[in-house]
């Protein structure tokens, strides 16, 4: 009884399927074309898909902390897919991520202010207490549409000093980034 009921459902799904099909027009079926999946730039000029290439987070954030004793870095997707995170015991963590979706106008100042800075020759914003005390987010321009976001919390400590090592990983991943338009 099984074998027949599994027969019949076969045979109802070939003739469903051979019911979709058309003898009248002849040729060779062609998939119609899909629109690119990581396109560069927007009819509105803003930036999306991949400008910072095969450029990755944890490369530009393990120089600067692992000189001063943190643990490896691991790529983290919290903020985008191309983020990088590392910690030291009883110091604090640090982020970085590179956003390509989202430029430095559409940063949340969480509970701190937006400073405008520079960092080289790019627009920057620097964020004292984003995250409550002991904390600081550098978010340097790279396209008006995309970002590197630098984020420090500390253990201990102000936000001052939470912003200057924010910064400094800012500082030397900069000239890394790829030139915006």
């Amino acid at each position: 009884m099984v074998i027949k009921k599994s027969f019949i459902a076969l045979a109802a799904t070939l003739l469903i399927a051979a019911a979709g099909c058309s003898p009248e027009r002849s040729g060779v079926a062609t998939p119609a074309p899909s629109p690119p999946v990581n396109p560069t730039s927007s009819p509105s000029g803003s930036t999306s898909g991949n400008v910072f290439g095969d450029l990755k987070a944890c490369d530009l954030l393990e120089p600067t902390t692992s000189a001063k004793g943190f643990d490896p870095p691991a790529a983290e997707q919290a903020e985008s897919n191309n983020g990088c995170a590392t910690r030291k015991k009883r110091y604090g963590s640090a982020r970085l991520y590179l956003v390509a979706e989202a430029g430095i106008d559409q940063l949340s100042a969480g509970q701190g202010t937006k400073n405008p800075t520079k960092i080289g020759n790019r627009d920057a914003v620097e964020i004292p207490g984003d995250a409550g005390t002991q904390s600081c987010t550098v978010a340097v321009a790279v396209t008006s549409g995309s970002r590197l976001t630098a984020s420090t919390g500390l253990n201990e400590g102000t936000n001052e000093e939470a912003c200057a090592l924010s910064r400094e990983i800012a500082e030397a991943a900069e000239p890394k980034l790829p030139r915006g338009n």
